[in-house]
């Protein structure tokens, strides 16, 4: 055999590669999760505005708000 050449990768660095690889997916896997909720967040926000933002409005129709006296 010789000593000074090494020819391909040994079963510890692809092992190694692997948990890497792994790793980041699991991270980017995570992050997806994490913006998913925010969006589901978001969401939520969005339509307890829009439902308070009908509930006033109706309420000014009805004249149970007084608005600024002309």
């Amino acid at each position: 055999m010789d000593g000074g050449r090494q020819q391909g990768m040994s079963l510890i660095e692809v092992l190694l590669a692997m948990l890497v690889l792994g790793l980041g997916l699991f991270a980017a896997a995570a992050a997806q999760v994490r913006a998913l909720q925010a969006t589901d967040s978001a969401l939520q926000s969005t339509q307890a505005a829009y439902l308070q933002h009908g509930v006033l409005e109706q309420a000014r129709i009805n004249g149970a708000l007084q608005g600024p006296s002309r």
